[in-house]
C-alpha cells in the first residue's frame, strides 16, 4: 500500500485529515466526553467493560496466534500470513500505547486491527470500522481517556496493518501479503 503512489497519498490524506478532528476534540470535546465518560462508568455497565476488552492487545494477540494455527493446519498458507500480520500489527499498536496512553491496553490496538482486516477484505469496512468504534468508546469509558487520545490511539495503531505489509513486501517481495496470492517465501 506505501509503495505505491496510490498509498503514499492515501497516507498523507489520513494524517492530514486527522489533524482538524483531533485538535477540535483536543480543544472542545475532551471535558463533554471525560463527563458523560464517568457518569456512564457509575452506572456500572458492564457491556462498557467488554467492549473495552475489544481494545486489549492480549485479546487481539491471542485470536491472531490461534487463528494462525487453525490456517496453518488447514493449509490456508495466506489466511496464515494474514493472521502474522494481525499479529505485527497487534505488536505495533501495544507500542504505540505504551509510548502515548501509558497502558497496555487501549484504542490504538483495535485500529490497528480494524486496518488489517480493511486490508483484507476492504469491502466489509463499516464491520471494521464500528469494530473499533466499539473499543474506542468502550475504553473511553471503562478507562476514562479522553477523546483526543483515543482519536490519536485509533490513527497511529491503524499505521500498524501498512507498516507491517510494507516491511513483509520489502523483506519478501515476491510474497506479497495479499489474500489468494501464490506462495514463494
Amino acid at each position: 500500500m506505501l509503495g505505491t503512489g496510490r498509498g503514499r497519498m492515501a497516507g498523507v490524506a489520513v494524517a492530514v485529515g486527522a489533524i482538524l478532528p483531533i485538535a477540535i476534540m483536543a480543544d472542545v470535546a475532551d471535558a463533554p466526553l471525560a463527563a458523560w465518560a464517568a457518569d456512564a462508568r457509575a452506572s456500572s455497565f458492564d457491556a462498557w467493560r467488554w467492549a473495552a476488552s475489544l481494545g486489549s492487545p492480549v485479546a487481539w494477540a491471542s485470536l491472531a496466534i490461534f487463528g494462525f494455527g487453525i490456517a496453518a493446519a488447514a493449509n490456508w498458507p495466506n489466511t496464515a500470513r494474514w493472521m502474522g500480520a494481525i499479529g505485527l500489527a497487534v505488536l505495533w499498536s501495544g507500542l504505540v500505547d505504551l509510548a502515548f496512553g501509558g497502558s497496555s491496553a487501549g484504542a490504538s490496538t483495535a485500529g490497528a486491527v480494524a486496518c488489517t482486516f480493511l486490508l483484507w477484505q476492504p469491502r466489509l469496512w463499516p464491520a471494521w470500522a464500528a469494530m473499533a468504534a466499539a473499543a474506542a468508546v468502550g475504553r473511553l469509558v471503562a478507562g476514562g481517556s479522553s477523546g483526543s487520545d483515543l482519536a490519536i490511539g485509533l490513527l497511529v495503531g491503524a499505521l500498524g496493518a501498512p507498516l507491517a505489509e510494507y516491511g513483509w513486501f520489502t523483506v519478501a517481495p515476491d510474497s506479497p501479503l495479499r489474500r489468494e496470492a501464490d506462495l514463494r517465501s
